[in-house]
């Protein structure tokens, strides 16, 4: 990672037109290595796919501390709140316009923790995992309150170093020990206690049809542009079919 951002620099998004504002909003959250750099080809990978909404991308308060922003939970808690208030400012905006959440790794446990924080009357259409840093129990009740859309958790079993290994060391961003639902999926049974709610949580695991897109399984290549070109960005064009039931 600290090569790649040698090679990137500085690299941010743009500010968000009004023309895209008026599209929807997606806000992405890179994992507790990474800055706005670290997502330069996933972003340009969305802008290839068609993706023409607002992009905002989340920027860790302690950008050099890795292990600080994924062991600083009340922190993070307040930092999700924070852009929760963003978020409903521009539901009441633009009252119809979908917003989309992406969480990479740690930035996977912020994006719960945002959807969990919104005001009850905001909903979200679809918050997307990438191998994500929580535990794979975590209750997810709360957040599905407020998804239109899915809850689409993509995990790698070969993710062992990161989200094996690592997360047993380390714990997850909700601060527990053991592999992550980034590795092994959701135990859907633990995490979602209301089974009505299971078909609203999709979960994707890596397979070796996406070795050609330079995703071999690991943690990094999830930043990968053409892997998110294919994978990622067909759910930020259009909702899947057969949303959640209203709650």
């Amino acid at each position: 990672m600290p090569i790649l951002s040698a090679l990137v620099g500085c690299w941010r998004p743009h500010t968000p037109t009004e023309a895209e504002l008026n599209r929807g909003l997606i806000y992405i959250f890179p994992g507790i290595e990474g800055g706005p750099w670290s997502m330069a080809a996933a972003y340009r990978a969305f802008r290839d796919a068609g993706v023409e909404t607002a992009i905002r991308i989340y920027e860790w308060p302690d950008g050099a501390a890795a292990l600080t922003n994924l062991m600083s939970h009340e922190r993070n808690r307040l930092e999700a709140a924070r852009i929760a208030a963003d978020i409903a400012a521009y539901r009441r905006a633009f009252p119809r316009q979908p917003i989309d959440l992406v969480g990479y790794s740690g930035g996977g446990g912020m994006a719960v923790m945002t959807v969990e924080a919104l005001p009850s009357d905001v909903r979200v259409r679809n918050v997307i995992l990438v191998q994500a840093a929580l535990s794979r129990e975590y209750d997810l009740t709360n957040l599905l309150w407020h998804v239109d859309g899915r809850l689409v958790n993509f995990h790698s079993p070969r993710d062992w170093v990161i989200l094996g290994v690592g997360t047993r060391v380390c714990g997850t961003m909700d601060r527990t020990r053991g592999p992550a639902a980034g590795k092994d999926g959701f135990d859907l049974k633990r995490a979602v206690a209301d089974e009505s709610l299971h078909d609203c949580v999709e979960q994707v695991s890596w397979n070796v049809g996406m070795l050609w897109t330079g995703h071999y399984g690991g943690h990094y290549p999830i930043v990968l542009g053409e892997w998110n070109r294919r994978y990622i960005a067909p759910y930020l064009i259009s909702p899947p079919v057969g949303p959640c039931p209203d709650q």
